[in-house]
């Protein structure tokens, strides 16, 4: 399985990245949305994205979540955060997606694991 981390923290993205590493996960990182979109683009076996809900320069993974959701992407999202401000969005978009969830920080590689199937 693919995965791509979005987060503009490259401390806790290389974290959990090697952690899903060790885990068999194929994973690809990035810090910004730009990047990532290019590597949505470019990779058609992606499986799963693990956003931050906030990012640098104002981006943020809910926006990215709906614009996906409707253009390029329809496979698993997880959004991940450590602010609780967004909670009535996050929980509409859960029972509008399947395909969506939200884990708050610091989250766990089993409930990653476990959302993935």
């Amino acid at each position: 399985m693919k995965v791509l981390i979005i987060d503009d923290d490259s401390d806790l993205l290389e974290m959990c990245a090697r952690r899903l590493r060790k885990k068999g996960i194929d994973v690809q990182t990035s810090l910004n949305l730009n990047d990532a979109i290019e590597i949505i683009k470019k990779d058609p076996d992606l499986k799963a994205i693990i956003c931050d809900l906030f990012l640098s320069n104002g981006e943020n993974g809910i926006d990215f979540f709906e614009t996906l959701s409707n253009q390029i992407f329809k496979e698993k999202f997880i959004l991940t955060t450590g602010d609780d401000s967004a909670d009535n969005r996050i929980e509409k978009l859960k029972l509008m997606h399947s395909n969506f969830t939200c884990f708050q920080k610091p989250y766990s590689i089993e409930d990653i694991l476990s959302f993935l199937g």
